[in-house]
């Protein structure tokens, strides 16, 4: 006689990783880990990673992957019982292969040494886009898709539009210290800012 053997494994909740770019599934590979634990999720086919049948308690997530910045998120046993799902937003590092098209802002963050600067926050605050430079300085801006809302056009030119005109303001703050650029950003093309001292 043969005997059905009976399994049931519990979610303890789903990770979500999102790009930020696409607002897909992220690109290239990503490895989803618990810092500190040796359990590993299982991917579903819509690229959610699940963490089954463990204790009730606090967890840090770890994100690594090709094209994005390491992400690290806290998550604790207050989930959703009925939706456990903790949505992580990837920003691509400067590696990410953009579209044709795509409308970027590039380049390095030094300090007053020469030095690159890690981990300075770069952003255009009319735009509420922002990154964070790489271990060698480099960032990558990006906009989605603009709206015409978002463009201002001259002498045939669509540029992203700034507060009042084609002036947007780049700034990069980092240990106290804010430094601030005004750009004028064409549509579809990537801008190169040579050096931020």
């Amino acid at each position: 006689m043969d005997f059905l053997e009976r399994h049931t494994t519990k979610l303890a909740f789903a990770i979500s990783p999102l790009d930020d770019y696409t607002k897909g599934k992220p690109i290239g590979g990503v490895d989803v880990s618990l810092k500190g634990r040796k359990e590993k999720p299982v991917k579903n086919l819509s690229s959610y990673y699940l963490f089954l049948d463990l204790p009730d308690d606090s967890y840090t997530v770890q994100v690594r992957s090709d094209y994005y910045f390491d992400e690290e998120l806290g998550t604790t046993a207050e989930l959703d019982a009925k939706n456990p799902v903790v949505n992580i937003t990837l920003k691509p590092k400067p590696s990410y292969p953009f579209p044709l098209g795509a409308t970027l802002i590039r380049g390095k963050v030094y300090d007053s040494g020469g030095e690159a600067v890690s981990g300075a926050k770069v952003r255009v605050k009319e735009k509420g886009v922002e990154n964070k430079t790489t271990e060698k300085g480099e960032f990558v801006l990006y906009f989605r898709p603009l709206t015409e809302d978002e463009i201002i056009e001259v002498d045939g030119k669509r540029f992203v539009k700034g507060d009042e005109d084609m002036i947007i303001h780049l700034e990069v703050e980092y240990e106290g210290v804010t430094k601030t650029l005004g750009l004028e950003v064409c549509e579809g093309k990537t801008i190169s800012v040579a050096s931020i001292k």
